[in-house]
């Protein structure tokens, strides 16, 4: 494969060569993972399954440097007006209270 004096190869030498060339927008934007700015939240809609009780909406924030997770749910007050309701709670944590378990293998009783 021919390179310039930059170290760079034609597209057309590089599709010859079985290579693939990515167009402008794809080289600049590299995929990274989703990043909440501080103050801001992000909201998806829940699938409710079986569970009425669920919340129509899930998602996550960032506030003080802290994130937080969302749940909302959709209501209509007394005058028929819809709105949103909704909760803040810390991140799930699978259900653990601690990250590090206190048993050791010594605790085991045989």
């Amino acid at each position: 494969m021919k390179e310039s004096q930059f170290g760079i190869s034609s597209v057309e030498e590089i599709i010859a060569e079985g290579g693939t060339v990515l167009s402008p927008p794809q080289q600049r934007r590299p995929k990274m993972a989703y990043e909440i700015e501080d103050g801001k939240i992000s909201l998806f809609a829940n699938d409710k399954g079986d569970n009425p009780k669920r919340p129509d909406y899930t998602g996550k924030g960032m506030y003080k440097g802290e994130e937080v997770h969302l749940s909302m749910w959709k209501s209509t007050s007394k005058n028929g007006l819809e709105y949103l309701s909704g909760r803040i709670n810390e991140p799930y944590n699978g259900g653990d209270s601690s990250t590090t378990s206190s048993a050791s293998v010594d605790d085991v009783p045989w």
